[in-house]
């Protein structure tokens, strides 16, 4: 029987709940390139930013977050970023897979604050 990668990677636990920690984890990590990505392909335009981000909190909705998750791995190959192979079997369960774009929306948002906060100091 071939082992479950979400449980041999943590992000489920022998429980089968998931690990919120685990998947902050994820997030944490491969969040910022991409923010930080996004800012510089926009020169740091908040129009621009804005509409992205609400596109994705649009599709944050229990029938289109697979595609979201998609849709985050192909912006990622567009801006020239590896998507974490980590994270990838997250999209295969549903609430591992809301709880990862919960959190990838989260830190996005707390890093373009940041980037934002450093351009007017």
């Amino acid at each position: 029987m071939q082992e479950n990668p979400l449980t041999t990677k943590g992000i489920i636990q022998q429980n089968g709940e998931i690990s919120k920690d685990k998947i902050n984890l994820i997030s944490g990590a491969i969040t910022p390139p991409f923010a930080e990505t996004v800012w510089i392909f926009t020169n740091g335009d908040m129009d621009t930013i804005n509409r992205l981000t609400h596109i994705l909190l649009d599709m944050n909705t229990d029938k289109d977050r697979e595609q979201l998750f998609n849709l985050i791995r192909v912006l990622y190959g567009l801006m020239g970023l590896q998507f974490s192979d980590e994270a990838v079997p997250i999209a295969s369960h549903p609430q591992a897979l809301e709880y990862f774009i919960f959190s990838f929306l989260a830190d996005f948002g707390e890093v373009i604050q940041e980037l934002r906060n450093e351009e007017t100091a």
